[in-house]
């Protein structure tokens, strides 16, 4: 299918002025210039399954019925005054998927019924469509639905966005995996509470289908979430576990990332390796819908949806006693924790927190490692917010931190002198502290191949290593 460079560019020219709004004209201007650099560079094509692929993806499930073993999922869709065309195409991506063993519940809470969601239900019994008796808003009326859910595992998909072909079939694979792994009979047994994928952005425009703006997402990131709902789409999660958190209602707008938080503070902020409870399939399994009402195509539609998130996050934090203020970044729908003590003080699953290095030409020179040793955004100015996804200002997991930016539980101060081979000095937090001085000696490996090896050490403790890019270090 077709890229729409054209799509983005007019995204960005929307984005631009209502950021201006907000920030100034001069932090507008910075912002759009990348923005549409980025879409002017952008190559994206989402290629669509061949026939052959989907049907061998159909008798791999075919196969797996009949020895009953086929994990069953229920979609939840919230339906309200929905379009017809866009109604017909999300239940079209359902019935067309290679996976077979699902249901679809409808949960509509339009003043009349809508005849295009009662015929699919006539024509086909795994969808499930309720008339709901009033429009209570999105977060009941999508509890009302998982009430009649009886799927294994729960999907949610919003009513005028579509599904891949393929996307239930591999969300099977890895729950599969997981109940061969763990020899268990049972899907409530089964690890894994939150599933989710990449996605992308469509529009329909004089019937060609076009596909713009990839959102590859990283592997499970507590830190992350924590800045943005990252999360957002296509995400499945284990049926016990949604039906008892539910989504609620004074978080309307963000009810999805609050209850994404939820999920995953529970596995993530008491360190039970969350990796195994929490998994990223790197695929686009989800097509976000672009028009002009939806917050796909213009975040500014819908500002109470980014108080609600702040909300969440802070709702989350309070849960699990940490104490921080939680404040909106330049971006809509990004946020920042601002620990009342220091997060080093206010999480126990943190125990090594960096920041960002730069150069005296005033460009990013390291701070944050892959396990590579090499550094994400070297050498972009120090303005650079990291693209679509702005993941260059965001608090984030990571594999390493610099050891010229970076403060330390005290527990583990013999380590850091095994390692790097000085007394520790915080970096991180000391204004002070002459880093020059402290590692001369060292070449620039050096100082990162020692940085990598001691977040390793922390790590293999259970810890997490954050990186806080607020914090910029000269060097």
């Amino acid at each position: 299918m077709r890229s729409n460079p054209h799509m983005g560019i007019k995204n960005a020219v929307s984005k631009t002025i209502a950021y201006a709004e907000r920030n100034g004209i001069k932090a507008a201007f910075y912002a759009a210039m990348e923005r549409i650099k980025i879409n002017s560079s952008e190559k994206y094509s989402y290629r669509e399954l061949s026939e052959e692929v989907l049907r061998e993806q159909n008798q791999e499930y075919r196969l797996l019925a009949e020895t009953g073993d086929a994990v069953r999922f229920s979609i939840v869709v919230p339906l309200f005054n929905t379009p017809e065309v866009y109604l017909k195409q999300m239940i079209d991506s359902v019935v067309n998927q290679s996976y077979g063993n699902w249901e679809l519940v409808l949960a509509d809470a339009s003043e009349k019924s809508l005849d295009v969601a009662i015929s699919a239900a006539n024509d086909d019994p795994r969808i499930k469509y309720y008339h709901l008796d009033k429009n209570a808003g999105i977060s009941h009326n999508t509890n009302r639905g998982l009430e009649k859910a009886t799927g294994d595992y729960i999907g949610l998909l919003d009513h005028d966005d579509i599904l891949t072909p393929d996307a239930l079939y591999e969300v099977s694979r890895v729950i599969k995996k997981s109940m061969q792994k763990n020899k268990l009979s049972r899907f409530i047994d089964c690890p894994i509470r939150l599933i989710y994928s990449n996605e992308d952005k469509f529009e329909d425009e004089k019937g060609v289908r076009k596909f713009f703006e990839l959102h590859e997402k990283p592997s499970f990131n507590m830190d992350l979430l924590l800045s943005n709902n990252y999360i957002c789409h296509f995400a499945v999660m284990r049926a016990d576990i949604i039906k008892r958190l539910k989504l609620r209602a004074k978080f309307d707008g963000a009810q999805d990332f609050d209850l994404f938080l939820r999920c995953c503070s529970e596995a993530a902020l008491s360190m039970d390796m969350a990796s195994g409870h929490i998994v990223h399939i790197d695929k686009v399994l989800y097509h976000w819908r672009c028009h002009r009402a939806s917050t796909a195509a213009n975040p500014a539609s819908k500002t109470y949806a980014y108080e609600a998130g702040q909300a969440a996050i802070a709702d989350v934090l309070k849960s699990n006693n940490i104490n921080g203020e939680v404040v909106q970044l330049p971006h809509l729908g990004f946020y920042r924790v601002n620990y009342e003590r220091g997060i080093l003080q206010e999480r126990d699953d943190v125990a090594c927190v960096g920041g960002k290095l730069v150069n005296k030409k005033g460009r990013v020179a390291g701070g944050i490692y892959k396990k590579d040793k090499t550094a994400p955004f070297k050498n972009m100015p120090v303005s650079y917010s990291g693209g679509l996804q702005h993941r260059a200002v965001l608090t984030q997991d990571c594999y390493a931190v610099d050891i010229r930016s970076m403060a330390i539980d005290s527990l583990y101060k013999d380590i850091y002198k095994d390692v790097v081979g000085i007394d520790y000095v915080d970096t991180f937090t000391d204004p002070k502290a002459d880093t020059t001085a402290l590692f001369t000696g060292m070449s620039e490996d050096e100082i990162i191949d020692k940085s990598v090896r001691f977040c390793e050490e922390i790590k293999k403790r259970g810890k997490r290593v954050v990186w806080d890019p607020q914090i910029i270090k000269r060097v």
